[in-house]
């Protein structure tokens, strides 16, 4: 009986492997994901518009949302934590009634730039813009752009401060 247990779980693995691979691959040829950006715990990715993952970056777990008119870009050496929500495209809170198909939508491009750390379980809204060489902090919900060089956390985000020989 513990052979057969063993024997199922190997298999059980073995076939849950495939299907990531498989997934990620399918995420490779349909978004611009450099070859080598990681896809830890494979996002959850929705999307009508453009996804850019650059060389080396980590996104770990959450959800990438993109829009028509909308896209985001992750740059290069980003370090991306677990539960992140990346939303270019989100509900208008003036039109929250009637038929979701009927409501419009906010829509606007997110870019995060290169050297980005963000923790886990933050969620960055539309219109976006993380600096270079900046920090999220965890559970932090984003709703103004960042500069370069900050550290920034909250609900919403705000400046912690600079990093050291960035002060301003």
């Amino acid at each position: 009986m513990k052979l057969i247990k063993r024997f199922l779980s190997t298999l059980y693995n073995y076939m849950e492997k495939c299907s990531i691979d498989e997934k990620d691959m399918m995420y490779r040829k349909k978004f611009n994901i450099h070859p080598t950006a990681r896809l830890g715990y494979l996002p959850h990715i929705v999307f009508k518009g453009n996804i850019i993952i650059g060389e080396n970056s980590y996104f770990n777990s959450g959800k990438i949302y993109s829009g028509v008119n909308s896209y985001v870009k992750i740059g290069k050496w980003c370090a991306i934590g677990y539960n992140v929500n990346i939303h270019a495209i989100t509900h208008n809170p003036d039109y929250s009634t009637g038929p979701e198909d009927k409501r419009p939508a906010k829509e606007a491009d997110i870019i995060i730039g290169d050297n980005v750390w963000i923790g886990s379980n933050c969620f960055i809204l539309p219109g976006v813009t993380i600096g270079n060489n900046s920090v999220v902090g965890a559970n932090s919900v984003v709703t103004k752009n960042i500069p370069d060089n900050a550290i920034f956390g909250g609900i919403p985000a705000k400046l912690i401060r600079y990093k050291k020989g960035f002060e301003k």
